[in-house]
C-alpha cells in the first residue's frame, strides 16, 4: 500500500512539473519546437545519405568540430501602448548624463552649553508626552481587566519617569552652565 502512495506522489510530481513547464514555455516557443523538429525528421534521410563514410581529419586529432551557424531569428517588434490622459513618456536614455549637483552641506552648529539644553528640553518634553500616553493606556487596561498589560505598562511609566528624572537634572545642570556661557560672552 505505500509502494502504491509512493508513486502516486511521484506521477503527481511530474505531471505538476511537466504541466509547469507547458504553462512555462509561450506557444510560439511551443510551436516554433514543433517546426523544429518536423524539419529535422524530415531533412534527416538527407543528412544521413550525404555523410561521409570516413570521420573528419579534425575529429580523428581529438578537435572539436566545428558548430553550424544557428539561424538568426528574426528581429521581433516592440510593442506600442498609446498613452492615456495624465500619463508622462519616458525620458530617453542619455549615453553620458552629465554629473549631478549636490546640495551644500550646512555647517554644523556649535555644540555649546545653549544647545544642549534646547535639545535635553525638547527629549523631556517628548518623553513627558509618552509618560501621560501610558498612564492612559493603563488606566484603560485596568478598565478592561487586562492585568498583564497593566504591569507591562505601569514598568515602562516606571522606567520612563526614572528618565524623567535624570533628564530633569541634567537640564539644570546644562541651564547653570547655559548661564556661565552667556555671562562669559
Amino acid at each position: 500500500m505505500m509502494n502504491r502512495k509512493r508513486w502516486m506522489w511521484v506521477v503527481a510530481g511530474v505531471l505538476a512539473v511537466a504541466v509547469g513547464l507547458g504553462l512555462w514555455w509561450s506557444p510560439e516557443e511551443r510551436a516554433g519546437a514543433a517546426d523544429a523538429a518536423a524539419l529535422e525528421e524530415a531533412s534527416a534521410p538527407e543528412v544521413a545519405a550525404a555523410a561521409p563514410s570516413k570521420p573528419e581529419p579534425s575529429i580523428a586529432r581529438g578537435e572539436a568540430p566545428a558548430a553550424a551557424p544557428l539561424p538568426a531569428e528574426e528581429p521581433r517588434a516592440a510593442t506600442v501602448v498609446a498613452l492615456k490622459p495624465g500619463d508622462v513618456p519616458p525620458e530617453p536614455e542619455v549615453e553620458n548624463p552629465p554629473p549631478q549637483e549636490n546640495d551644500p552641506i550646512a555647517p554644523e552648529l556649535p555644540r555649546t552649553a545653549q544647545w544642549k539644553l534646547e535639545k535635553t528640553t525638547h527629549i523631556t518634553a517628548l518623553l513627558g508626552r509618552d509618560v501621560e500616553r501610558l498612564e492612559r493606556e493603563r488606566e484603560l487596561a485596568e478598565a478592561r481587566g487586562d492585568d498583564g498589560r497593566a504591569r507591562e505598562l505601569a514598568t515602562l511609566i516606571q522606567r520612563q519617569r526614572g528618565r524623567l528624572t535624570g533628564l530633569r537634572e541634567e537640564i539644570r545642570v546644562l541651564t547653570e552652565e547655559a548661564a556661565k556661557e552667556s555671562a562669559a560672552q
